[in-house]
């Protein structure tokens, strides 16, 4: 029998508590069919390859990147700011914050689970709640 991962689980049960607090979008989505695929697939897939696949992988092979500040890789911090600059044309400034946030809880499995597949899962996971109670 496996073991429970309990980081996993609050991670995917905190959400919950956070989402009705979170403001309303500027511009909701289009809620068509191409656009949920994209939203929670596609958008997930593309981000979490790029931000803590390439840019994440890469930076924890330099040595000094791999290092921890504050409980969290150098490596996590410069890719969830990276990742929180690339949202900032698409929302409002004030949702920064959350952006690095959600990147550091994504970076964290990424390197927790050494691949993508958990984050890619969390981050359509979070994209369908952000739609359902934002949208």
């Amino acid at each position: 029998m496996s073991k429970v991962d309990f980081q996993l689980l609050i991670a995917i049960a905190a959400p919950l508590l956070i989402w009705p607090w979170v403001p309303a979008w500027d511009q909701p989505p289009n809620k068509s069919i191409l656009n949920a695929i994209a939203l929670f697939t596609l958008i997930p897939i593309v981000e979490e390859v790029l931000f803590r696949g390439l840019l994440q992988g890469w930076l924890l092979e330099k040595n000094w990147f791999s290092k921890q500040e504050a409980g969290v890789s150098r490596a996590n911090w410069l890719s969830s700011f990276a990742f929180a600059a690339a949202h900032i044309w698409q929302h409002a400034l004030i949702l920064a914050p959350g952006y690095v946030l959600v990147s550091l809880v994504l970076g964290h499995f990424r390197e927790r689970y050494r691949g993508v597949l958990v984050p890619v899962l969390l981050h359509g996971y979070y994209n369908l709640g952000l739609i359902i109670f934002t949208g």
